[in-house]
């Protein structure tokens, strides 16, 4: 009688990734890559249209919202989401493992890897790559951090009392020696649980939130209407 096999759906923008990816699984007969999509709305299409056991996506898809996203899926099916992932950065970790993720990975991880968190999560088990350890531990510990009204992580506090000061992606991205595209994820997290649609909403919330001179690095720019209607 043939083992049923590992149903999977690749969520990647990133086409020499996701191939490479797929040709990965596919050689390994307990599994069976049912679908692949490239951003948030595909891979939300994709679950409803394909029966699936384990969906493994990238933390950010350029366009969309990936705690969106994984919130959508596991309202849909009750179906397993690991997440692939650079950047090790714990309010991150934090924030996804409270929308759903049952496992994290780093992007460039062997087959075999892959496997084992594909097998552990199927299996009802959490898993975290061998050199996230140290960064999950640190989340683990992270309960007491101080939250505000809008649900910010630590993180996303820094984020926004920058880009509220005039900073741009990339310069935020080198102060704290993140990418671009986790950058502009947060900042994506940052709009969705301020429901700002402009610069100027932003500041109002930094404002709010005494966050003027949390970072000490005031660009000196002037703080009123000039960002009044700027679309993020």
């Amino acid at each position: 009688m043939e083992e049923k096999r590992i149903k999977v759906i690749l969520v990647e923008n990133q086409p020499i990734v996701r191939e490479g990816l797929r040709s990965a699984l596919d050689a390994i007969p307990a599994y069976a890559v049912v679908a692949e999509a490239e951003d948030g709305p595909t891979a939300v299409y994709a679950c409803d249209k394909h029966p699936h056991d384990v969906l493994i996506i990238n933390a950010v898809l350029p366009g969309s919202d990936t705690f969106q996203v994984i919130s959508a899926i596991k309202k849909r099916e009750n179906s397993k989401v690991i997440i692939s992932l650079i950047e090790e950065d714990t309010n991150v970790l934090h924030d996804l493992r409270k929308c759903g993720a049952d496992g994290f990975i780093s992007k460039d991880a062997t087959s075999g890897e892959y496997s084992a968190a594909v097998q552990a999560v199927t299996a009802g088990g959490l898993y975290f790559s061998q050199n996230m350890a140290n960064t999950i531990f640190q989340v683990a510990l992270a309960t007491n951090d101080k939250r505000n009204a809008y649900g910010l992580t630590g993180r996303e506090m820094e984020i926004l009392s920058l880009l509220s000061s005039g900073y741009c992606n990339k310069e935020v991205a080198n102060k704290y020696d993140l990418s671009v595209r986790t950058v502009e994820a947060h900042r994506l997290n940052i709009r969705r649980k301020t429901q700002s649609n402009t610069l100027s909403d932003l500041v109002r919330v930094s404002r709010s939130l005494g966050l003027a001179n949390m970072t000490g690095n005031s660009r000196g720019k002037p703080q009123s209407n000039t960002y009044d209607g700027r679309v993020l």
